[in-house]
């Protein structure tokens, strides 16, 4: 009941805005292949939570200048939401994942071909909204994320399945391949406000952090949720040699405490690992502490954004945000 208070509180405050958002995407958005507008009205029907979206538009209602350009701001929400779904068609279908939120992926009922084609007409529909946009500035920006969404997705494939990595290299791919999007969505949408260069740097920090702390608790859920409450396979990431937090922290610790066993933990995270195996691994992040203490290290981030959103007035939308943050620490998906 709290985690659906929450999601209440902050997503009402924005309603209209994302029903409008919502209604262009079903019904504007019209390519004139009668497959790709199949597949399209598919994808936006089985969409999520529209959580950038929702920053964008919450941000802007924060600064509250008279001087919005409100068609600019609905495409600064729409731009970051087109690249975050056309992201997750394209990672279904590198992952060869084929349940999403509980609903079989594209991918899964689609040519492969078409499929690419639909993500990339979903990355031309964004471009198009910045030049519609017209702010170089926020070109710039979703063109950087634009970059990092490639560059993550790359540095993953490379490092499948090794167990080598470093916090480090988490930390990186972790903005590049989910926190940057937030960071821009927020940023933007306080450019497009018209606000402080103050404001518009602590958008963007609370932005950042807010993604960071959401990827981080979404690594740690992939662990401790079930299929159902995931709505996809639980231990996906470790299935597909995909090392996050969790883990690491726990191979750090055994490293340290029980090299053997380390070196044992190690050895299952292979192509073929089996469900047995998988259970001997939430074993050793039980025993290790290591999915409380990565959601302490989560905790951090949200830290960092509550500080961000100090730079503005104490309001009813401040404290929707402040309220977004204790929702992404209670979720259960």
């Amino acid at each position: 009941m709290q985690d659906q208070k929450l999601q209440n509180n902050f997503f009402k405050a924005v309603e209209e805005d994302l029903e409008n958002l919502n209604d262009k995407f079903l019904n504007e958005i019209s390519p004139a292949s009668r497959s790709l507008k199949t597949i399209l009205e598919n994808i936006f029907q089985q969409s999520g939570k529209r959580l950038r979206p929702t920053l964008s538009f919450l941000f802007a209602k924060l600064i509250q200048t008279n001087n919005i350009d409100q068609k600019k701001l609905a495409l600064v929400a729409e731009t970051a939401e087109l690249i975050h779904t056309a992201s997750l068609v394209h990672d279904d279908i590198i992952d060869n994942s084929l349940v999403r939120r509980g609903q079989p992926t594209t991918n899964s009922q689609w040519d492969t071909a078409i499929t690419v084609i639909s993500g990339d007409f979903l990355f031309s529909r964004a471009a198009v909204n910045l030049s519609l946009i017209g702010i170089n500035e926020i070109t710039g920006i979703f063109a950087r994320v634009l970059e990092n969404l490639c560059d993550g997705e790359i540095w993953q494939a490379e490092r499948k399945y090794n167990t080598d990595i470093d916090y480090e290299y988490y930390l990186n791919k972790t903005f590049k391949k989910t926190a940057s999007l937030f960071e821009a969505a927020c940023k933007a949408s306080a450019i497009v406000a018209q606000g402080s260069e103050e404001q518009i740097h602590a958008a963007a920090n609370f932005g950042r952090n807010f993604g960071m702390a959401f990827q981080i608790i979404d690594d740690i859920l992939d662990f401790t949720q079930n299929e159902t409450e995931l709505g996809k396979p639980s231990m996906a990431d470790v299935k597909e040699g995909t090392i996050t937090l969790p883990l690491l922290i726990a191979l750090e610790k055994l490293e340290k405490s029980d090299p053997e066993v380390c070196t044992h933990t190690r050895s299952l995270i292979k192509s073929d690992i089996t469900q047995e195996e998988l259970q001997e691994i939430k074993k050793t992040l039980e025993e290790t502490n290591a999915i409380q203490e990565a959601f302490n290290y989560s905790n951090k981030f949200i830290n960092d954004a509550k500080e961000s959103l100090e730079a503005f007035k104490n309001t009813e939308i401040k404290n929707c945000l402040l309220e977004l943050l204790e929702y992404s620490l209670v979720r259960k998906f």
